[in-house]
């Protein structure tokens, strides 16, 4: 049964410890988490929006076999600089594609992404078809339908209106209480995984109040793809093998809502293995982490 908050005080136990390394990325200091064996085989991750690296910990306690894990935050998350100028979706692109080069240089890798990232990783592979050797999609399956404004004056007109507000954290008076928060966003996860996500993913501020890492402003990114023909002509030049694991309940207004939306863009990417993990929201990684763990293990190795 899951333990609520007030019937325990402990985090979440944790298997392999991580750390973590700083690379300069276009302007901007990266954070780096690394788990398992220096020189093992590499795996990369890469986490979703309002999220960090850290978020992949209990995955990477299921793995069975020995990896080199590198997870990095992404600009404007985690423990890498915010962005003065704003988050645009080709940031992010241009960012791995800076830090692949850095970290593995001509050595084709597996990437694993949540969400954002594993949006960032499908395009990825499409502009860098040579560099990437798998990739794997948790939950992540392009642009929510409707939510990519195809015009071009739309776009930038939206970015211009962006820049003029500054967004702000909401701010918690304990670290519990971020961890309900947590909770509340997703009622499968359990107390002692929340209290460890809310324990590294906040920082104490000069007012005793704590705040979530990621730039509050990163909400307000625009995509550079404006339409799903584009995302479309990028993710038909993958070489590598696609796994895509889906949740089995759904946000508004998904692709996974849309059957023939999903098999328009498995054809795109030629995915060749698809899987639904039953009773998963949206962070599969955090309500089946045995089974994605299981999942990527089977796909990659």
């Amino acid at each position: 049964m899951q333990t609520k908050p007030g019937q325990a005080e402990t985090s979440y136990c944790i298997r392999n410890e991580s750390r973590c390394e700083t690379f300069l990325v276009r302007g901007l200091t990266y954070n780096v988490r690394r788990w398992g064996r220096e020189g093992a085989e590499p795996l990369m991750l890469l986490h979703g929006t309002q999220d960090s690296s850290i978020t992949f910990q209990f995955v990477v306690d299921r793995l069975s076999g020995e990896w080199d894990i590198f997870a990095p935050d992404w600009r404007g998350h985690g423990y890498s600089d915010w962005a003065v100028g704003g988050y645009w979706f080709h940031d992010f692109v241009a960012d791995l594609d800076n830090l692949r080069d850095q970290l593995f240089q001509d050595h084709a890798i597996p990437l694993v992404g949540h969400s954002l990232g594993g949006n960032i990783a499908g395009v990825y592979a499409g502009l860098r078809p040579k560099h990437i050797s798998h990739v794997v999609s948790l939950d992540g399956f392009g642009p929510l339908m409707n939510a990519v404004p195809a015009e071009a004056k739309t776009v930038l007109r939206m970015g211009l209106d962006g820049a003029k507000g500054a967004r702000q954290h909401r701010t918690y008076t304990t670290v519990k209480d971020a961890a309900e928060r947590l909770m509340q966003a997703n009622p499968r996860l359990q107390w002692q995984h929340a209290l460890f996500l809310a324990m590294r993913s906040t920082r104490l501020g000069d007012d005793a109040k704590y705040r979530w890492l990621f730039d509050p402003t990163h909400q307000k990114t625009i995509p550079t793809l404006r339409s799903l023909d584009e995302w479309h002509s990028i993710w038909s030049d993958i070489d590598a093998p696609v796994c895509w694991l889906a949740s089995t309940d759904h946000r508004p207004n998904a692709p996974t809502n849309f059957p023939e939306v999903m098999e328009q863009r498995a054809a795109a990417m030629r995915v060749a293995r698809r899987l639904a993990l039953p009773d998963t929201g949206h962070n599969i990684h955090h309500d089946a982490p045995d089974a994605v763990a299981v999942a990527i293990e089977q796909f990659v190795c």
